[in-house]
């Protein structure tokens, strides 16, 4: 869903009846993403039964992609549901700290998987992101290095502000260059419709114009953390044309 940490004094104040609609949406995003993987593995052993190539990469990556995400998420995810409906629990700056490192690490390795797919299923010497590619892995590199740094001070309930740009700087770019290798995608593909790949590009959009505010001024401005819903409609929406369209 996220993996920005809310100031936790703030957090706590928090009305009761907005901490209960959070809840209840982590918990019904948490089920979505949970039955969608079955779903991706089902379609998948049905792609490779009838041995259809695309459909292999789609459902094959498009499960990882779903395992990836939610088993960050529900690192942060978990103690924010108890959060929610409990008020407090114990060692919550530690816990929320942690998950929302854990889910920074797979945010990036999930876009890796994205662009890989896309090119995949529509493969063409002539256009194959083999330079976005290679960029996108450097920058998740550095992206994991810097996200692993004691500078981030995930576990304190303190801003920090430049390190949060830091380590985003990296996180953007690799967001822009799937951007653009998802249009190189859609400029040439054949086997699937353009718009399938043109409704994943705009969530990807929307995902970090959402996210990026909230990564970089949640603990100083918890309100903004609100931005995180549209942010995970966007994953949901995004994984679902994957699965279903």
């Amino acid at each position: 869903m996220g993996n920005a940490v809310q100031n936790t004094s703030e957090y706590n104040k928090t009305p009761l009846g907005a901490r209960l609609g959070e809840g209840i949406f982590c918990i019904i995003y948490l089920v979505f993403m949970v039955v969608l993987i079955f779903l991706m593995n089902t379609r998948y052993e049905s792609a490779k039964a009838s041995e259809n190539l695309i459909d292999i990469y789609r459902f094959g990556m498009g499960t990882l992609l779903v395992a990836l995400l939610v088993g960050g998420d529900a690192f942060h995810l978990i103690p924010r549901i108890i959060i929610d409906f409990r008020g407090s629990m114990p060692k919550q700056d530690f816990f929320l700290g942690l998950g929302s490192m854990i889910s920074s690490l797979t945010m990036t390795i999930f876009y890796n998987i994205l662009i890989t797919m896309g090119d995949s299923m529509e493969y063409n010497p002539d256009m194959y992101n083999y330079d976005i590619e290679n960029t996108i892995l450097v920058l998740t590199g550095i992206r994991i290095l810097l996200v692993i740094l004691p500078q981030n001070k995930w576990f304190e309930n303190k801003p920090n502000r430049k390190w949060a740009k830091i380590r985003n700087v990296p996180f953007a770019l690799i967001g822009l260059l799937t951007v653009f290798g998802l249009i190189n995608v859609i400029h040439h593909a054949v086997n699937y419709p353009a718009s399938f790949y043109v409704i994943i590009m705009i969530t990807v959009i929307l995902s970090f114009l959402f996210y990026l505010p909230v990564a970089i001024l949640s603990k100083e401005k918890p309100k903004l953390g609100m931005l995180m819903i549209p942010k995970t409609i966007c994953y949901m929406v995004m994984l679902g044309v994957i699965c279903f369209y």
